[in-house]
């Protein structure tokens, strides 16, 4: 009923002249049927009246339905009952049937109008949301561009910082300005995705990736070997998996392959059941012959308080062992979390 609606609207803003005019013919053209066939008819003379209200309610709303049924009763009373040429019923049977066919043609009229009234109502508040979506669509690009700039204003300054500063302070600035990086990479993925605002973990995971490989790893023979499944995570979660993979990616290129060995570094995202599991491994010299503590679940390091703070938001486990050879970092937390 409602597409029949939509598809008639242009129907309902004719002069109201033209509309009655129309519906009238209805109604005559359902008259001159009722004579044709006035024999087949004789113990249904309204029959055919009700197709005709039918009709111009639905095709032209605004009265015409009650136009329809005026003129419906007046034809009938006319031409239909006895005596024939007035409008007087005699029968009362037939004056009962007549004002039943007057009460039900209102009815019809009303029911139809309601519904054309609730369409409105419906399609207003359907435009009114599609608008309301927009904006927010606007907005949240509008906000996105703007945390956007003032992130890489940040990384850009972190940079500048480092530069003039003399070791290990710059590498602590270099640190934070990648730390500061992997969130403006969260917020650059950003989608709408079903009412929330999540990042693809693909596309977010295998860019921060290469962005570490660049800037990592450069000419050194080490290859990075990158899978990961394609899942929406939310914001704040995305931000504290960037950032662990940031911390265990930068702690096993940085440390795995001292005096620029060779070696391989993979880093996995995959839904095992009811949890995500991100495991980042490499075949370097593994924890005992690291010079870096900040390799090893016991360290005090930075890096590590990070990675079990991030790991504890999301309500999952950290583990760190020992491969044949090099060492294999595992983070695991349930979907729920997400």
């Amino acid at each position: 009923m409602q597409e029949l609606f939509d598809k008639t609207r242009s129907l309902r803003h004719l002069p109201w002249l033209v509309r009655y005019a129309v519906t009238a013919i209805l109604v005559l053209v359902a008259f001159v049927l009722r004579q044709m066939f006035s024999d087949a008819l004789r113990d249904f003379p309204f029959l055919l009246f009700f197709p005709a209200i039918i009709l111009s309610a639905v095709l032209f709303n605004r009265g015409s339905g009650l136009v329809a049924t005026v003129l419906s009763a007046v034809l009938s009373a006319y031409f239909l009952f006895e005596p024939i040429g007035s409008f007087a019923i005699r029968d009362p049977g037939q004056f009962l049937g007549w004002c039943l066919f007057v009460v039900i043609g209102i009815v019809i009229t009303l029911v139809i109008e309601a519904e054309h009234a609730s369409y409105r109502q419906l399609k207003r508040a359907h435009e009114a949301t599609r608008a309301s979506e927009a904006d927010k669509a606007e907005l949240l690009i509008e906000s996105n561009h703007r945390i956007m700039n003032n992130l890489h204003t940040v990384i850009s300054l972190l940079h500048l910082q480092a530069r003039s500063a003399k070791e290990p302070t710059r590498d602590d600035f270099m640190t934070a300005a990648e730390r500061v990086s992997v969130m403006a990479k969260v917020q650059r993925r950003l989608v709408r995705f079903e009412g929330a605002v999540l990042a693809d973990s693909r596309s977010f995971i295998e860019e921060l990736c290469s962005d570490l490989e660049s800037a990592l790893i450069g000419l050194r023979p080490i290859r990075l070997d990158v899978e990961v499944e394609s899942h929406p995570i939310p914001l704040n979660y995305a931000v504290s998996i960037g950032l662990i993979i940031n911390e265990l990616l930068v702690n096993a290129l940085k440390y795995a392959f001292p005096d620029d060995r060779d070696g391989h570094v993979s880093v996995t995202f995959k839904c095992i059941g009811d949890e995500y599991c991100l495991a980042v491994s490499d075949n370097g010299v593994g924890l005992s012959a690291s010079s870096e503590s900040t390799s090893t679940p016991a360290s005090t390091g930075l890096g590590q308080r990070l990675i079990r703070s991030f790991v504890a938001q999301l309500g999952g486990r950290h583990e760190i062992e020992a491969d044949s050879p090099g060492t294999r970092a595992q983070v695991c937390f349930p979907v729920s979390a997400t």
